[in-house]
């Protein structure tokens, strides 16, 4: 008499592939969310990251649009042509800074087309670092890239 053969168990992977196919589906569905949120967030809030040593220096923020830089502080609009100029506004903030360069920086916030008057502003802050640098002190400065519809809004210590 002939014995039958015995196949094994034989387990199917459909059940193992339907839970791949969900895990892959729902992590599509957070990463197209956190994008489009990303993408509409009306503003980004800023904080200083400088919290390690017993006296950290402050930040002071400038945004750097196509034709002008706006002072954060004081709300003070300065146009791209008047930036470098004598008596302009930006000279007289880069004074009040330079008094308080141990204590204080500049961050730039460049906006899309910005770059231009960031690099203004930028050789202007150069020229005084250089005379500043005979008397063993500077203006640090730092510099963040923005999208066109961030706004900035400084958080107040």
């Amino acid at each position: 008499m002939a014995r039958k053969r015995s196949e094994g168990f034989l387990p199917t992977l459909f059940p193992f592939l339907s839970i791949l196919t969900c895990t892959a589906g729902v992590l599509s569905f957070i990463i197209i969310s956190i994008s489009v949120v990303s993408l509409l967030a009306p503003s980004i809030m800023v904080t200083s990251r400088d919290t390690t040593t017993k006296n950290p220096k402050k930040p002071t923020y400038v945004e750097c649009h196509p034709n002008y830089l706006l002072l954060t502080q004081t709300q003070d609009q300065i146009p791209y042509v008047q930036i470098d100029q004598p008596r302009s506004p930006f000279r007289l903030f880069l004074q009040q800074i330079k008094q308080r360069a141990d204590s204080t920086y500049i961050v730039f916030a460049i906006y899309p087309e910005g770059e231009r008057t960031f690099r203004r502003a930028y050789r202007l802050i150069s020229e005084l670092n250089k005379q500043l640098a005979l008397q063993g002190a500077k203006i640090d400065i730092g510099y963040e890239p923005f999208n066109k519809t961030w706004h900035l809004q400084v958080g107040r210590d």
